[in-house]
């Protein structure tokens, strides 16, 4: 049943790449407004299964080194997403083509979707409400980032077709990530015990460089409040799952 709840979220965060599809519909102005808010919420789903669930599994897992591991993954991704920016920059100096970096957007984001696919399977092999929150915690994340890398692919010179097709094919590594980490798991029963801090670190990491940040550009009072009450209601359904679906 646990590989089963594995391959479903897998799935539906891999289909979120097809949420590119609402550019075509939707004016750009309203899909900034609508990312502004999304990226506010991300926010706090992704510190809330930091703090209330990731984090205290971490230490109950591994008590001397919880947090070590947390700080590699907090640095891994550091180092990760540096490395990805540095080849965007060394492209753009060699080549006056916007299509090249379209193709190297695509190849961060299978990765970083990959390793989301294992941190998924890590978390639901502990037990499935951290599976949950988890998966909830990435689909936060992805929604506004789905969107945000197919006005990239658009603008490297993609077709519409082909922006929607390639950005799922980067996001169905979710899937490869996912199927690996079950399948090694089997090997080496202590997989999930390193995943999970792992992944702690890679959500501080991706809450305090991506989305936050973004956040903090807007000086406007009643945009500022909006963005604080939904950070909070993000933080909020964490603790809601887990009553929902209880603790393990």
């Amino acid at each position: 049943m646990t590989n089963l709840y594995v391959i479903v979220s897998v799935v539906i965060v891999s289909l979120l790449s097809l949420l590119g599809a609402v550019l075509m519909v939707v004016q750009r102005q309203k899909l900034n407004f609508m990312i502004t808010y999304a990226l506010a919420f991300s926010s706090g789903v992704m510190l809330g299964a930091t703090f209330f669930d990731l984090l205290p599994e971490a230490v109950e897992l591994l008590p001397e080194s919880a947090f070590s591991w947390v700080l590699i993954g907090f640095v891994g991704f550091f180092a990760l997403e540096k490395l990805i920016a540095w080849h965007h920059h060394i492209e753009g100096r060699h080549t006056h083509e916007e299509k090249p970096l379209a193709y190297l957007t695509l190849i961060g984001d299978g990765i970083h979707n990959f390793v989301d696919g294992a941190v998924i399977a890590g978390a639901y092999l502990v037990s499935v409400p951290l599976g949950i929150t988890t998966t909830l915690a990435v689909i936060a994340h992805e929604i506004p980032h789905e969107l945000s890398d197919f006005m990239v692919l658009i603008h490297g010179g993609l077709s519409y077709k082909k922006a929607l097709m390639y950005n799922f094919a980067s996001a169905a590594t979710a899937i490869v990530g996912a199927i690996l980490v079950l399948f090694v798991s089997e090997q080496f029963s202590l997989l999930e015990q390193y995943l999970v801090p792992l992944a702690a670190g890679n959500f501080l990491y991706i809450a305090a460089s991506d989305l936050i940040p973004e956040l903090l550009t807007s000086r406007k009072g009643v945009e500022s409040v909006r963005q604080i009450v939904l950070l909070i209601a993000g933080l909020c359904v964490v603790p809601v799952v887990g009553m929902l679906f209880g603790h393990a």
